[in-house]
């Protein structure tokens, strides 16, 4: 049990690390990618989607770890909006916000402060939203939804990702002559 603490201590540090270096904590950053202004942040976050995707399908289908894709319900989607709008207003996802108060900026701890109220919130009224906004219709793995093969998906998944981040390095290329 220590053993995987310290594990995932360290792994959050890099990721802290790995978020502070690449600027992607940053509000001016986050509104950039928000505006299609600054790409970095939908670049870095492309780039771990990609190696994700193709590592956990990898590893699923050799048997080391079982994929369990979760529905996708309304609550989810609202739940995202609801993310999405805080991110916007704030800059900060869970991951940013506390690399933030790494850096010992005090307006994370105002968002710090907007996350725990809406978690208090949703686990007041979680029957509510159990029974108004979870449906299980929509399994959340897009190639069992569509009935392809997983290993057809990964691929076409992982070009088109990496096409964004080239159409974006393009981009960046651009303004950099302007």
């Amino acid at each position: 049990m220590l053993l995987q603490i310290l594990i995932g201590l360290a792994i959050g540090l890099i990721f802290g690390y790995a978020l502070q270096r690449t600027g992607v904590t940053k509000y001016p950053r986050v509104t950039g990618m928000l505006l299609l202004k600054d790409f970095k942040i939908l670049k870095f976050m492309l780039t771990a989607v990609t190696f994700s995707m193709i590592g956990f399908y990898t590893l699923g289908s050799l048997g080391v770890i079982e994929l369990h894709p979760k529905a996708l319900d309304w609550g989810k989607v609202v739940g995202g909006l609801i993310f999405g709008t805080g991110m916007g207003l704030l800059g900060y996802c869970p991951g940013t916000l506390f690399a933030r108060i790494g850096e010992a900026k005090k307006d994370a701890w105002v968002a710090l402060l907007g996350m725990v109220l809406g978690i208090l919130f949703f686990a007041v009224n979680v029957k509510f939203f159990k029974s108004n906004l979870m449906t299980k219709n929509i399994n959340g793995d897009i190639s069992a939804a569509l009935g392809i093969n997983q290993w057809i998906i990964v691929p076409i998944a992982a070009l088109v990702f990496v096409g964004i981040i080239y159409i974006a390095n393009k981009v960046d290329d651009f303004k950099k002559n302007f």
